[in-house]
């Protein structure tokens, strides 16, 4: 199977991953009429106390088996967002077979700037 193959496949999966962990979410959290302790319409408010940037994605994990709505629409968009951090390290491998010494150092580039925005970023800004 060709790189391009295993790379358009791993899009299609997270992509598809992703929808289904949401809209399960969304399902669960009318089922249970809210989640994490909050009703739905708390939730649903403009003015709600839900807030993605305080819960830890050992938090996301551990409200997965509780069939927590909010941990399924998490985790979804952890999925989303490691999607192209995937495809990324695909192509630094098929570079580094591949002997293309720039272009592995122009993907490794990419991959350290993904890293550095999804969690030095956000860790500078929480803490002012």
């Amino acid at each position: 199977m060709e790189i391009n193959d295993v790379i358009s496949y791993s899009l299609i999966i997270g992509v598809v991953l992703s929808i289904l962990l949401i809209v399960s979410g969304v399902v669960l959290l009318f089922v249970h009429d809210g989640a994490q302790g909050l009703p739905l319409k708390e939730i649903a408010s403009t003015n709600s106390l839900v807030n993605s940037s305080t819960i830890t994605p050992y938090q996301v994990v551990a409200g997965v088996p509780k069939l927590d709505g909010l941990s399924f629409i998490y985790l979804g968009l952890m999925v989303l967002i490691a999607t192209p951090v995937v495809r990324v390290a695909l192509l630094i491998g098929d570079f580094i077979k591949n002997k293309d010494l720039l272009y592995v150092i122009l993907s490794v580039v990419v991959f350290i700037n993904i890293m550095i925005a999804i969690f030095v970023v956000p860790a500078i800004i929480l803490r002012h």
